[in-house]
């Protein structure tokens, strides 16, 4: 068996041109596109690749950015000010912090003073609790929520494969609070059976064999060997590590291509659906947000 790639590019190609004709219609409808605000702060040299890729992803769909570059030695009070200014900025959809930011900063505190209707990563407490509340994926669909991006990246990405969730077994490797945790009730609310692992399961290599539905969410390169998937597993990698010039999965690639129905290869996977998600949140939360404004 030879697994069949999701690749996220053809999935994000026809997300882009939907929501470039959404931003149209919303320039039109209130006279200015949907704002997004990204502060950055230290210029962290590993982070400037995909903030590039967010902005040319902005310009792409129509959507309007804002850069906020501010130096690593920045106070949080200051930091915590300019976030206050963007969230009661009527002219401002969406608010992103760019990770990592510079020590002693608390980017968990950072984040909380996004305010939710504003918080297009799906991050905040305010959000997830959102999320959490709802049982269903219709459910979540209608909810005033935003879901955490690279989940939805995830889940979209597995639906790709025609293969339903419903009544699966779905194990999710990894329990980061904007990853693994929201990607696992996604799959719940497509009635998938969910077992989430981390970093202190006893006997990994048993529950990746048994998941019909494999998600990894590490970011420790080869941390799930090839030989423990299930055959014609759907295994998602959302795990991206550099090592030795390359960029490297959670999943050992090669040997899982041979047991696995389908795979998201690292990179081109998960990783361009993930900054298509953020402008998806960024349009929906300007539509919620000029729906309330105009009535």
């Amino acid at each position: 068996m030879t697994a069949q790639l999701l690749r996220g590019k053809p999935l994000s190609d026809s997300l882009r041109r939907e929501l470039g004709a959404r931003a149209r219609q919303l320039t039109e409808d209130r006279g200015t596109p949907p704002h997004l605000a990204i502060i950055a702060i230290g210029g962290d040299p590993g982070s400037q690749v995909y903030l590039r890729k967010k902005l040319e992803a902005c310009r792409e769909v129509g959507v309007e950015s804002t850069l906020e570059s501010l130096p690593a030695a920045i106070t949080e009070a200051k930091v915590w000010r300019l976030i206050s200014k963007l969230g009661a900025d009527p002219d401002v959809d969406g608010i992103i912090l760019d990770m990592p930011v510079p020590v002693p900063l608390d980017p968990a505190r950072l984040v909380e003073a996004i305010p939710a209707e504003k918080d297009v990563e799906g991050v905040t407490a305010q959000n997830l609790g959102r999320l959490y509340a709802q049982k269903s994926w219709e459910a979540i669909k209608k909810a005033e929520v935003l879901v955490p991006c690279t989940a939805n990246a995830i889940v979209n990405l597995i639906l790709e494969a025609k293969v339903p969730p419903a009544g699966r077994h779905a194990v999710v490797v990894g329990r980061s609070t904007i990853v693994g945790r929201p990607t696992a009730h996604l799959l719940s609310s497509l009635d998938a059976t969910v077992t989430v692992c981390h970093s202190r399961t006893k006997d990994l290599a048993r529950y990746v064999g048994d998941a019909d539905i494999l998600v990894c969410a590490l970011g420790r390169a080869g941390a799930v060997k090839g030989s423990w998937v299930k055959p014609g597993a759907v295994v998602a990698d959302a795990g991206i590590t550099s090592a030795g010039g390359q960029l490297l999965g959670d999943v050992e690639a090669g040997p899982a291509a041979e047991r696995a129905a389908w795979l998201t290869p690292v990179p081109g996977g998960v990783g361009p659906l993930t900054v298509t998600f953020l402008l998806y949140n960024t349009v929906l939360a300007a539509e919620r947000r000029t729906r309330k404004t105009l009535g």
